[in-house]
Order: C-alpha cells, then structure tokens, then sequence
C-alpha cells in the first residue's frame, strides 16, 4: 500500500486550504499532500499566496511575512472582501477543526493596521483570533511566528541575519510541544535577574533606611512645632471670645451715655418752643401796617402812572409832527435836486448811445455771420458721422481685447490648479506620514543652518508625466527612498541627522548626493537596440523620463533604484513579451558575451500593467523572472497630467496671441479716433467762436435800442412842470408846525400833574420803608428762634435715633457671645468658659487686641502642616516595613540560588543533548554537499552570589546561543555563518541543511520555506533538493501510519530538470498555471498528457509508462496532485 510508504496527514496537517479574492486568486481550492509539497510556478502567479494564506488564516499577523502591516493589502485590486479556509488532520477519535478568515476592506481603521477588517470562524461558528491562535498553537503544536518552522520569502534575509541568543531562541520554540525549553531559559533568564538585583535591592533598602530615619528625625520636629501652633490657636480662640464680651461691655456703656444726652435733648427742646409765641405775634402786627401801606402807595402809584402816560402820549404826538415836518421840508429839497440830476443822468445816456452805435457800425453784416454759423455747423455734422463710426469700431475691438485678457486668466487658472498637484501630493504623503511633515517643516525653516541646500521629501519634489508612471516609479523605487531626505555634503548629514533624530526625536532617512550634481550615465542599450525596441515592441522609453526632477533628487532615485536602467512600454510591448520573447532579446549582451544581463521593463494590458524583472544567477548564469502586478500609486498619485497640461499651456498661449493682435488693432483704431476726435472738436470751436461774435452783435443792437427809450424818459423827466407841487408842500408844512406847538403844552399840564403825585408818594413809600425794617428785625429774631428750635429737634430725634442704634449693636453683640462664647448654660449655670476667660490678663479691648496680634504672630511664624501627623505615623510604619524588607530579602537569596541550580541542570542537559543530535546531522548534511559545518551552544559568562562567593554559580543566561559554524573551502577555517562573511548561496545552504537537521526534533505537523533554494549552483541545487526529499520522506512507523516527519512545503518558482528525487511516492507537486495569460479552466492543464506528448517528442513512444497510460487510461504520476 501507498501508505506504508508515504504515510497520511499527521494531526495537524493541512488538507485543504480555499481562497477567495486573496492576492492573485479570485476562486481557488488545494488539496495538500501529507509529505513533501513542492509547489512550482512562474513570478507573481502566486506561489507565496500559498503560504501567505496559511499564515494568516491560522492567526497569524501580516508583519510576520514581511509583506506588508496591513492584512486588507492582501485583497484582491478591485474586490472588498476575501477569505481564507484552512482545513487541518484531526487528531484519532477527535473533531475535524476548519478555520476560517474573512478580511473586508471596509472594515477597520483606514490609519490603523487593519486589526477590525478581520472576523474568525471555527467549524462555521464566529469566534476571536485569540481563540483560533490557542487551538492553532496548544493543540496541534504549530507556531507560524517561528521561523524554523515557517519560513516566508520576505523573512529569508532574517533567519540568516538572527544573532545566536535570537536562533537559540527559535530553536528552543521548535523543540518542545509545550516549549518547555523556551520557558525554562526565559525564566532562568528572569531569576537571573532578580538574583542579580537582590544585591543591588539590599544596598538600595539600606540608603532607604537612612533616608527614612532622617526624614523622621525632620518629621518629628516639626510635629512638636505643630503642637506649639495648636496651642497658639487656642489662646486665640480664648482671646476672640474674650473681646467679645469686652466689646458687648463698651457697648452697653455707650448706651447708658446716648441714654442722658437724649434726655437734655428733650428738656432744651420744650424750652425753646415757649420763646417762640412772642416773636410769631408782634410780626404779625408789622406784617398788617406793611399791607395798609402798601395799598395806598398802589393807589397813588396809578394816578402818577396815568399822569406819565398822558406826558408820553402828548410828547409822541409832538415827535410824529416834527417827524412829518422834517419830511416835507426835505421833499421839497428833493424836488430841486431831481430837477438836476434828470438832467445829469440824460446827458450820460446821450453819451453810452452814442458809443454804442459807433460800435455797432464796426461789427460786419448779420446776415453774412449766420451764413458762416451754418457752414460751420454743417461741417460739425459732416465729421460726426466718421467719429461715431470709429468710437464703435474701437469699442468693438477694445471688448474684444478684455474679453481675450479674460481668457487668458481662465486658461491661466486652469493651468494653475493644473500645476497644484504637487501642493495635493505635498498634502496626500504628509497626510499618511504625519512625522515626515514635522521634518520638512524644520528643514525648510532651518536652511540656513546648511551648508548647502536640503532637499526632499522625495516624494514631495517628482513630477511624475501621469497615473502610469507614478504607478511605475512607486512600485520599482524602494519606499524608504520616497520618504528620504537629499543633502549635498558629509556636513550637512551629520548636521540634519543630530538635529532630527537627536533634537527632535524624529526617524529620517538622508541620502547623500555630492555637490548636487546630475552625473553622467551611459544606458544599458546602444541606441540602435534602443531603436528597434520602440519601433518594434511598443518601448516608450527609461523610467527616469517618465518624471522630472531636480538634479540632486534625479541622481539621489538613481542610485538607489537604477531608475535609468528600466524600461517602460505599453501595450504592444506585453503582447511581445508574450508572443516575440522580447525578454530573450532583452538579456543578450550586445558586446558578444554569453552571460545574459539582467533586465527590467514595464507593460500593460488594457486597464493592467506589470513589472518583468529577470535576475541572473552568479553560479550557474541562469536568469529567473520574476513578474509583479502594478497597483494604483498611493504617496504619488496626486500627479500633473501632462496632456492636460500642455493642452492647458496651448490655450494660454493662443489666447495670449489673439490679445496681443487685439491690442495692436486697438492701438491703431486709437490714433484714428484721436484725429477723427480733434477735426471735430476744431469745428465746434470755429461754430462756438461765430456764435460768440453773432450773439456779441444782436446783445449791442438790444443795447442801442434800450439807451435810445432811456434818452426818451429822460427828456421828458427833465422838461416836466414841479410849481405846484411845492406850493402843495409849502402849506401842510405850517398845519404841521401848528399842530407840534398844541403837544407841547398839553404835555406841560401832564407834567405837572405827575409831580404832585410822585411827592405823594414818596411820603408813603417812607413810612412803608421804616415798617419794612422794622418787620425784618423782627422776622429775623422769629426766623433764628425757629431754626435754634428746629436743631434742638433735631438733635433730640438724632439722640433718640443714635440711642436705638446702639441698643441694637448692644444686643447683637450679645447675641453673637451668647452664641460663640456662652458663659452659662439654658439652666443659668457658669461654664468653665466664663473661668478661662475670667483668668486671661486682660480687662480692655485694646490689650485683648494686643495680646491676640502676639498669638497670631506665634501662629503665623510656624506653617501650617495638616499632615504632619499622618506623615509622623507613614514614616515610622515605613521604617518598620523597611528593617522587615531587608530580613527578608537577605534570607531569600539562597533560595532563588537554589531554584536556578534545580532549573538549570535540566534545561541544559535538554538543550545539550537535542543540540548535539542537531549538530550530528548537519555536520553530515554538510559533509555530503563536500562542506563542514557544526552547531556550537555558545553559554554565558558565570557570576558567583553576591551573598556567598564560595557557593553555587549562576551563568548569564540573556547571552546563551547557538551558533551555526561552517566552512566552504578545504583550506579555510570554520567561521559563524553571517551575512557580511558568507555570500546568499552559502548562507541559502546553511540555513536549508540547518532546518533539516531540525527536521526530525521538531513537533509542528508542518514547515514551509518560501524560495530558499534560489541563488544556489546547480550541484548543491541538486543536493539540497536530495536531502530535502529524503528527509520528508522517510516511511512512517509500521504501526501509525502519521507517525512520521511530518508535512513539508517547498515554494519555488523553478526546479532543475532531470530530478532523480521527484519520483518519490511522498512527493506532490502543485503547479500554479494562474494569471491572464494562461488557461481560463484549471482542468485543461492535464499533467498526464504533457507527459505523453512530451515523451513521444522525444521518441519514447515504447515506454512501458506511455504503454500503461495508453492501456489503461491512467497515468503513471496519477498521485503528483496539481492545482491550477
């Protein structure tokens, strides 16, 4: 039976793993063999997917493939959701367990590491990833984080650079189902540690202990000043209370004195009302007299008035005659002189018309200036019509002009925003590295502190020519460089590096360009070659014409991603690759050599693009290709379109010209309209000018005309007849002179009627004043009698009132000592307080004060410390605690002593004895490939106890390791493997024939290694291949038929032809024919008839295996699985 010789799946295998949108698998299902599994296939068909799917859907994190920190990159480009199906061997008798993972791109933090897009099922049952990693780990023993054990192509680097504690460590993890070794020298490496800090713990109890006992010396002290406080306080209590009562005693006192001053108040008061009738009646009597008086002297009064209205009136009447009489008299001087000046005025308007019409002799015909005023105003209409007819010509142009100016600002804005995808792209890198933004800010604020210009972040100064290339540029250029910053000399390095990493704390990558010069590059392909490549197949150009840059960030990306080196087509490139064997063409060496040259080109497909990279391997000259899918550009996909652009520049610069030809036309319509402009200004003026002159001549026509009917006014003004108007005037001067003489001495009479009754009253107005005085005497003795009585009343209410005020500070102050300092109790019984305060020394207000400020300034001088108590008690319990401390641990030292010996004779006689098995097998893995090579465990420096020098030893347990140790070349010594010593074949080796050696020790159901066995030359290919089949393969115990190596998982993408080993029962081979180009259904790959056309092709038409398959229809792999 098969199964004596390959055996079945150990409990824990894998048996079937199903993927769904992971990677470069939209719908996918393998079946897994229980030994060797070599799973074979071109670059980038997704090989890796493979175990990149058993590593995450067993639990495990992205980080532990070194592919990538978030688990939603694994989804396929397009999809949101993927999911991964494990299904592993059962244990006899027990549940078959099926792990499930889905990843939604939706899911998680869009910053995070994608922890939430994940959910865990178990048997279809929801369940948390802890769950799965203990069942994963503690039942069926599998570690995918042990990289003895499980190998990805992104972590082959670590293994070879693990220092010995770090392989040490991943060895003692792959030994043990429980990983007792691991935990045992994790523990020794912790009492180790304790141990060696109990003597640094005794020292440090002991300073604690004088620290403390010092601390409580200080303490207490301050404790007795705190209790001289509290007495001082006391004695102010006592003091406040005290100068209460003295205070109510004051008080009462003052009352009793407000009390008397009241009581005088009063009996002034009565007084001073009795003197005041006496005064109030004589007044009266003088008030009477006054009125009398007064009566008469009005009586009086109004007969002289009457008098002086009589003299008044007379006096007008002779004042309106002399007015009148004054008026005819000069009246009739006014006719004389009008007389005289009619005839002054006509002999000067005699004289202006003369002058006016002599004038108007000089002027020309008035008919002959209207025929001139409409020739001119013909001519004004003539030249207005061209005028209007240039104004709208250049108007029309100039809105042309603004128009076409408009233009060019909105293609100008265009451009503009056009031009803003690098600020876009500035914002998008700074917005996924939120640091990288704080170090470009403090270079470009500290330039000057450089010697030469700092440039970068790189991704921040490319301008990629389109989405392509940005897609291109970003998967070929490694990401570090993209993040990395440009100096131009060893100065400015040093000086960035100190001032970032050191000063701010910052991570920064620097790059050294010197001199920020672009250097001379020569390309990989002549320029006929070159030719061929873009005429024939489809080659657009290098990468680094694909984008600009400035000369220091150009040459930096070349030196570190060769970017002058690649090649970038297009569609017909892919379909040469496919069809033409461009990649052939590509790697022959144009100086004749027969050792191909590696190459690097990108292509797309419609909507995909790729990467070819072929490799060349220095022991064989072999190449390997590797092709990789190209997705969207993150950090630079904000780029410039350059279509858009020069489309953008165009526009600008078109319309920029039709402006420039719009101005010219303008400036010329200008010049024409300027002259149409001043012809026609010139004409109206010649127009104004003869009205002017026409107006001039009909305003001294008008003028003669008015002097000529003024010279006719006043002649007959001045040969008028004026006899008897100053006849007229003659006699109402004498009525007017007869009628001012009757005023006068009807006014004479009134006069002295008015002084008869002015010396009446005088008389009256006499005696009225002597009463008056009289009365004011007496009304000022009344008024200073009321006012001496209304300031005894008053004086009496403010006696009255300052009385009850003081009666109620009175009783307030004896509410507030009844309340704060009570002498008796409700029983009228003395307190002790009313003896303490009767005992304090002091009988006054102002020696209470005094003695209060002196206990407050006793109080003041010690600060307040509430806590000195608690701190009193916390001290004196942590002194205790501490003397207790260091008993204990110097009685526990020898104890920890004794637990690492028991733990230690153990672990290491363990480690000892599976280390020497490993050393004995790879030294003869190694000896067959014709190299050495041996494991050493490499212990710790020993250290006595602190405690006894002459006892038990421990060693440093943190610097225990396994070194690998080997030697290539008969004449060269044995060295520890690494990777500054040895080259990738020999390290490849090494680590292939350690594992190996591991193989049989270890207890996981199965390992996987990712492309180990690339850069190896062909024999060790060939032997290493051997051993790893022999090794997975061995038949299992007769009676368990899992009883054996276990499940092996070998990935690479070639296999050397004509493998002796392939046809061990044990191996399954997987061939992934996956991806655009190859078969649309996986069953149309059938391995059975490769082989039968393959061995006719060779004329081996005869072989019994061919005979068989005819025979019986079935091939003779038929047990080589394969996955398509």
């Amino acid at each position: 039976m098969a199964d004596d010789i390959v055996g079945t799946h150990k409990p824990g295998s894998v048996t079937r793993i199903r993927l769904i949108n992971f990677l470069t698998y939209s719908e996918v299902e393998f079946y897994p063999g229980p030994r060797l599994n070599l799973v074979c296939g071109p670059n980038g068909t997704g090989k890796s997917t493979i175990l990149n799917a058993m590593c995450l859907g067993l639990g495990g994190e992205p980080r532990m493939l070194g592919r990538a920190d978030d688990c939603r990159e694994f989804i396929s480009h397009g999809k949101d959701k993927a999911l991964i199906e494990i299904e592993v061997q059962p244990f006899p008798q027990a549940t078959t367990h099926i792990f499930r993972r889905t990843i939604d791109r939706n899911k998680g933090s869009e910053k995070g590491r994608g922890r939430g897009s994940s959910t865990y099922y178990l048997n279809g049952d929801q369940t948390t990833a802890k769950d799965i990693r203990k069942i994963v780990s503690d039942v069926y023993h599998i570690s995918v984080d042990n990289l003895c054990t499980f190998l990805p192509q992104d972590r082959v680097g670590s293994f070879s650079s693990f220092n010995p504690k770090q392989l040490l460590e991943e060895t003692e993890k792959s030994l043990s189902a429980s990983q007792h070794l691991y935990a045992t020298h994790q523990k020794l490496i912790e009492l180790e540690a304790e141990l060696n800090a109990g003597g640094n713990n005794a020292e440090t109890l002991e300073k604690k202990l004088k620290a403390l006992e010092a601390d409580f010396a200080n303490v207490e002290r301050e404790k007795d000043r705190m209790e001289e406080r509290e007495k001082a306080l006391e004695q102010i209590d006592l003091l406040e209370k005290k100068m209460l009562w003295l205070k109510y005693d004051q008080q009462r006192e003052h009352c009793l004195a407000l009390k008397q001053n009241k009581d005088t108040a009063k009996k002034e008061l009565a007084e001073a009302k009795k003197t005041l009738a006496p005064f109030r009646a004589e007044s009266e009597e003088r008030k009477s007299k006054i009125d009398q008086l007064s009566a008469r002297f009005q009586m009086i009064d109004k007969e002289s008035q009457k008098s002086k209205r009589e003299c008044a009136k007379q006096i007008n009447k002779f004042d309106i005659h002399q007015t009148a009489l004054d008026e005819d008299i000069l009246g009739l001087q006014t006719i004389e002189e009008d007389a005289r000046k009619a005839e002054r005025m006509l002999a000067d308007a005699k004289n202006t018309l003369e002058q006016h019409e002599k004038k108007l002799l000089d002027q020309p015909d008035l008919d002959q200036v209207r025929e001139e005023l409409r020739e001119a105003e013909q001519e004004v209409r003539t030249l207005y019509g061209p005028l209007r007819g240039k104004q709208r010509e250049f108007d029309r142009v100039q809105l042309a002009w603004r128009q076409a100016t408009e233009e060019i600002k909105v293609h100008q804005t265009s451009l503009d925003r056009i031009n803003d995808a690098k600020i876009a792209r500035r914002n998008q890198v700074f917005t996924q590295f939120p640091n990288l933004r704080k170090v470009a800010d403090f270079v470009q604020n500290n330039q000057a502190n450089f010697r030469r210009p700092v440039w970068g972040p790189v991704a921040c100064e490319i301008e990629t020519r389109g989405m392509n290339a940005a897609a291109y540029l970003e998967q070929h250029v490694p990401n570090h460089v993209f993040k990395s910053f440009v100096v131009e000399c060893k100065e400015d390095w040093n000086a960035l590096y100190k001032m970032v990493r050191e000063g701010l704390k910052l991570p920064i990558n620097i790059l050294t360009v010197p001199e920020g010069k672009l250097e001379q590059i020569k390309r990989v392909y002549s320029d006929e070659k070159f030719e061929v490549l873009k005429t024939e197949h489809g080659v657009i150009g290098y990468l680094d014409e694909s984008f600009t840059a400035p000369d220091p960030i150009m040459q930096a990306i070349r030196n570190e991603a060769s970017v002058h080196r690649v090649l970038v087509g297009n569609d017909k490139t892919q379909e040469s690759l496919d069809k033409r064997n461009l990649l052939d063409y590509l790697s022959k060496a144009e100086d004749g050599s027969t050792t191909p040259q590696q190459c690097c080109i990108f292509s797309s497909h419609g909507q995909k693009s790729y990467k070819y990279s072929s490799t060349v391997s220095r022991y064989s000259n072999a190449t390997s290709l590797r092709v990789d899918d190209i997705n969207a550009p993150r950090m630079l996909g904000a780029c410039v379109d350059d279509a858009r652009k020069r489309k953008a520049e165009e526009e600008v610069h078109k319309a920029a010209e039709d402006a420039s030809q719009l101005k010219s036309q303008v400036e010329g319509i200008q010049e024409d309209l300027d002259t149409a402009v001043r012809l026609h200004q010139e004409a109206k003026a010649r127009s104004g000018a003869i009205k002017t002159k026409m107006e001039g001549i009909n305003k001294l026509k008008r003028n003669v005309d008015r002097y000529k009917r003024k010279v006719d006014e006043l002649e007959k003004k001045a040969s008028a007849d004026n006899t008897v108007e100053k006849k007229k005037l003659i006699e109402q001067i004498k009525k007017r002179v007869k009628s001012a003489i009757s005023a006068l001495e009807a006014h004479s009479q009134s006069h002295h009627e008015l002084l008869d009754t002015t010396v009446k009253s005088a008389g009256v107005r006499m005696n009225k004043t002597l009463e008056d005085v009289e009365h004011r005497t007496i009304a000022e003795q009344l008024r200073e009698a009321e006012r001496e009585f209304v300031r005894l009343e008053t004086a009496e209410k403010k006696a009255k009132y300052d009385l009850n005020q003081a009666k109620a500070i009175m009783n307030d102050t004896l509410a507030e000592c009844t309340a704060v300092a009570p002498l008796k109790d409700d029983n009228d019984n003395p307190l002790p307080l009313k003896t303490a305060l009767e005992e304090l020394p002091v009988d006054t207000v102002d020696e209470a004060m005094a003695a209060l400020e002196e206990a407050q300034v006793k109080a003041n001088t010690i600060d307040n410390n509430p806590d000195v108590m608690m701190q009193y008690e916390k001290l004196k319990a942590e002194i205790v605690e501490t003397k207790d401390e260091i008993e204990n641990l110097v009685n526990s030292k020898d104890a920890k002593i004794q637990e690492i010996s028991n733990a230690k004779a153990p672990w290491e006689a363990a480690l000892t004895n599976s280390l020497e098995k490993v050393n004995v097998l790879f030294s003869t893995y190694m000896s067959e490939l014709g190299c050495a090579g041996e494991i050493v465990l490499k212990r710790g420096s020993f250290l006595a106890s602190a405690s006894q020098t002459d006892g038990p030893c421990t060693g440093k347990f943190d610097q225990w390791g396994v070194e690998i140790q080997v030697k290539f070349r008969e004449k060269s010594k044995m060295s520890v493997l690494s990777a500054q010593r040895h080259s990738g074949g020999e390290r490849a080796v090494s680590t292939i024939m350690y594992l190996m050696a591991l193989q049989e020790l270890m207890v996981s159901p199965f390992r996987c290694v990712d492309e180990i066995n690339q850069g190896l030359d062909e024999r060790n290919e060939r032997l290493v291949f051997k051993r790893i089949v022999q090794n997975s393969t061995r038949p299992p115990h007769k009676e368990d038929y899992t009883d054996h190596s276990g499940q092996y998982f070998l990935i690479t993408p070639k296999l050397l032809p004509n493998l002796h080993d392939m046809e061990n029962e044990g191996v399954t081979v997987h061939i992934i024919t996956n991806g655009p180009f190859t078969f649309s259904k996986p069953t149309d790959w059938n391995p059975d008839n490769f082989v039968e056309v393959t061995r006719k092709e060779n004329g081996d038409e005869n072989s019994p295996e061919v005979a068989n398959s005819s025979k019986n229809g079935k091939s003779s792999i038929r047990k080589k699985r394969r996955v398509s």
